[in-house]
């Protein structure tokens, strides 16, 4: 249940009368529980100390460390490993670098070689075809001697779908065909 509005007034008036004006500031001393005798049997335990010995607050004999005392010490090595974080950081940004140029002299290397094979595999279509028109051109090419027997012959030139071969049918005598040649 919320308080009252007449309890909040008595509050705010008890508050009012309460004067710290002519105390001085002053400022309370700093509380440090390792060296507070009361709590000695706290931190006698194994495991209390291995805590406190792996946070830096004790050294290896159980004395207390203060960091105060050693702050100097503390910032040299908290300015080494901001440096050691700076050196790994760059070493994983070249590592990177590196991976990266890596990569990509691979993936052109493979580019390349894609060219290469289809420049080869045109230039072997392409040649296959020359050989296909020569050899055809040879075929259905008749030398000066056997196109003259040909003036001798009435023949029907016609090609025969059943073999693909064009040939010179003369009225029952000579058969001259593509496949001869």
């Amino acid at each position: 249940m919320p308080p009252s509005k007449k309890e909040i007034e008595k509050r705010k008036k008890r508050e009012a009368g309460f004067d710290l004006s002519s105390v001085p500031h002053c400022k309370l001393k700093e509380y440090n529980a390792l060296s507070d005798v009361n709590m000695r049997h706290y931190f006698e335990n194994k495991k209390i100390q291995q805590l406190l010995y792996r946070t830096g607050q004790i050294d290896k004999h159980g004395r207390i460390i203060d960091p105060t005392k050693n702050k100097a010490k503390v910032n040299i090595l908290e300015r080494e490993f901001r440096e050691a974080e700076k050196i790994e950081e760059q070493r994983l940004k070249e590592e990177m670098e590196m991976r990266y140029r890596v990569q990509r002299k691979r993936f052109s290397d493979l580019e390349r070689t894609r060219r290469e094979d289809m420049l080869l595999k045109v230039k072997m279509d392409r040649d296959l075809s020359k050989e296909i028109i020569t050899t055809i051109k040879s075929a259905t090419a008749y030398s000066p001697q056997q196109t003259a027997k040909s003036r001798n012959f009435t023949g029907n030139y016609s090609n025969h779908s059943s073999s693909g071969h064009n040939t010179l049918t003369n009225t029952g005598q000579n058969t001259l065909s593509s496949s001869n040649f």
